[in-house]
């Protein structure tokens, strides 16, 4: 079973290409384009790394990010509650961007990403997010 960390519910959505390495961008095209062809294929909504984690130069040992202090799953987790879904529950893709519609307001998505370096560069906006509506 494909594993998706939760806060990539918006870098899925907004992914424009760029990323920490050529490796990384690879990894991450691949899987946007599989969630996307896969729409209602069943993945497992995690805290942790997951499968496009996998190739990131910031993951050390297969399971801690190595970008400071565990924020990022707490980031996960904040996000977990604010789009209403369970942790190791199984959704589809589609079903992750329909809650996303239905809670993903600008100031979820500023808590969750305003200390991100991807927003912090201007690759990621709120105003971008791609809503199902």
């Amino acid at each position: 079973m494909k594993k998706f960390r939760v806060h990539h519910i918006i870098c899925t959505n907004l992914y424009r290409g760029y990323g920490y390495s050529g490796a990384f961008c690879e990894n991450m095209s691949a899987k946007v384009q599989w969630l996307k062809t896969h729409l209602d294929e069943k993945i497992q909504l995690v805290c942790e790394p997951d499968m496009i984690c996998e190739k990131c130069p910031n993951l050390k040992d297969g399971d801690f990010c190595a970008n400071g202090d565990n924020h990022v799953c707490e980031k996960d987790k904040s996000l977990l509650q604010e789009l209403h879904l369970v942790e190791n529950e199984f959704y589809t893709y589609s079903e992750l961007m329909q809650a996303a519609d239905e809670y993903l307001s600008e100031e979820v998505f500023m808590r969750s990403c305003e200390n991100c370096g991807w927003y912090e560069k201007g690759i990621c906006k709120y105003e971008e997010f791609d809503f199902i509506k």
